[in-house]
């Protein structure tokens, strides 16, 4: 009969732990429901992520060390990464459990061949024969399953291992339950013209098909939104539903092994959605950065080269050019109606910073509790990056546009009002690129956080117009639902990527939830 606390977790392509943290978060009787013996992710940014959150979590809910709140306080990367390691060599028992949790490996590797895997597994699971496998292979792979009978396979291609090698866990470790997450993507995906999703479910049915030696026990594979499984999109989660501040939608399959025998509960749609506004309305307003000014281009050698002038980057600089843009958009006939003429000035907060002193009053704020820690005076990772000055014009247009028409406008009509406004860019008039520049709506979730954040900003672009800038990393973060108190690691770009790539943490709250909701009736049948 197996326990109902700190129930052994291995999380595989953790990224930066979205999925553990909601796992982490389950308590019954004042202790942990699941503790997560071992995450494994091959990149460094999200590795070290992951470590530093796995150190936070030894310590117990009221007894968190404050240096570790000075750490996410200091602004300076340089200076944050000394108070980490003087913060390690301080609590060296809690430090050694979390760097033989959150283990830098690349699954399917040469490096890491699947004995040392399995190793690490076994030592991380001791006895334990009741446990949960979560985690999802990155989603390339599965244009790439690797199965023979399906053919057309590169077997030097190393993304081909990377779902088998998930699949052999199952069948060498055999979890009680696991949960593996992917994207949307996965329900159409062919390889050969045919359909990937139908042989996914058979192998993770019966991981024996691919690993006969294994002594694989067979699985029945739920969906978490629906009782009855009529087809493939019966297994598609849509976030929004669920408490989640933006219209993410994802695959997640929930795995039960043959001999636990129960039947699992389903997520619990929200009676209403959470509006944008309401989740980051209440961080402290910053400005954009100013980058470069786009001068001229000319074709050279078939190729156009692009000139730039380096920008000033001071609050009183950004407010001229801020403000120009505005009265420009202003008086641009039957448009922007619902603005004056009043000057915008730069934020108190200027750009923000790794770290923004603040008093967040949660206004309106559904996720309050799930945020918030008492003990944080501010919030981290929200600094804006810089943008091309054009681009800052355009960014005031589609946010006032967006607040006149409650749509964001398409390249087209970017056209209609300057010509401007249109990017010199080949592929601006093409049509491929017609929401180039998105506007988050305050009023409605936010559209999917994806890893092209890290990119630019075009597509997650703040509905305030004041501000006129993209997201920042804290506000991805917020609509990913990380606490406030989770510090992302490495460079501005390395942390955005680590959210756009992550579960979000509530939504796997509520997933773990049901798996512990299933070791209960297991208990209750023993």
């Amino acid at each position: 009969m197996p326990k109902l606390n700190n129930i052994p977790i291995i999380d595989l392509f953790a990224g930066p732990g979205g999925l553990g943290e909601g796992f982490s978060s389950i308590y019954n009787k004042n202790k942990k429901v699941f503790d997560i013996k071992l995450s494994i992710e091959k990149d460094e940014n999200a590795h070290e992520t992951l470590e530093l959150r796995s150190f936070f979590r030894q310590f117990n809910k009221d007894k968190k060390p404050n240096e570790y709140y000075k750490l996410l306080e200091e602004p300076n990367l340089k200076k944050r990464t000394e108070l980490k390691q003087e913060l390690f060599e301080k609590y060296p028992n809690e430090y050694r459990v979390a760097e033989k949790e959150a283990w830098k490996a690349e699954l399917g590797s040469k490096k890491f061949p699947s004995e040392k895997i399995d190793k690490r597994i076994k030592k991380g699971l001791g006895k334990a024969t009741d446990w949960v496998l979560i985690g999802g292979p990155p989603c390339q792979a599965y244009s790439l399953v690797g199965r023979s009978r399906v053919g057309g396979i590169d077997e030097q291609d190393h993304r081909v291992y990377l779902y088998q090698e998930y699949l052999r866990i199952i069948a060498k470790h055999h979890p009680s339950v696991f949960v593996m997450e992917n994207v949307k993507g996965l329900l159409s995906a062919k390889l050969e013209d045919e359909k990937i999703f139908p042989k996914i479910l058979e192998d993770l049915r019966n991981p024996g098909i691919i690993f006969p030696d294994l002594n694989s026990p067979e699985y029945t594979i739920y969906s978490l939104v629906k009782d009855e499984i009529k087809n493939d999109k019966d297994y598609l989660i849509k976030s929004e539903n669920y408490g989640i501040p933006q219209k993410r939608h994802r695959v997640i399959l929930l795995g039960i092994r043959e001999d636990v025998n129960v039947i699992p509960n389903i997520l619990k749609a929200k009676e209403s959605l959470v509006k944008l506004k309401d989740v980051i309305g209440d961080l402290p307003k910053i400005r954009s950065g100013l980058n470069r000014s786009f001068l001229s281009s000319e074709l050279v050698e078939g190729k156009k080269k692009r000139y730039y002038e380096n920008e000033i980057d001071t609050d009183e600089n950004w407010e001229d050019i801020i403000n120009d843009f505005r009265k420009e958009i202003i008086s641009w006939n039957g448009f922007a109606k619902d603005y004056s003429n009043n000057n915008i000035n730069a934020p108190a907060k200027g750009i923000g910073s790794e770290f923004v002193k603040c008093k967040t009053p949660y206004i309106k704020n559904p996720l309050f509790d799930w945020y918030n820690d008492p003990a944080l005076k501010g919030v981290p990772n929200h600094e804006s990056r810089s943008h091309l000055v054009q681009d800052l014009k355009r960014y005031m247009f589609s946010s006032m546009y967006t607040k006149t028409y409650k749509r964001f406008p398409r390249l087209p009509e970017y056209n209609q009002h300057s010509d401007e406004l249109l990017p010199d860019h080949e592929n601006a008039q093409s049509g491929k690129f017609a929401d180039r520049f998105r506007v988050q709506l305050s009023d409605q979730p936010a559209t999917t956080i994806t890893s092209h954040i890290s990119k630019d900003g075009h597509y997650f672009i703040h509905y305030d117009a004041d501000q006129c800038r993209s997201l920042t990393v804290r506000e991805a973060a917020r609509i990913q639902t990380f606490p406030d108190n989770y510090l992302f690691c490495g460079s501005r770009t390395a942390q955005y990527h680590q959210v756009g790539n992550a579960v979000p943490p509530y939504l796997a709250k509520q997933i773990a939830e049901i798996v512990f909701d299933l070791f209960k009736k297991i208990n209750n049948n023993g």
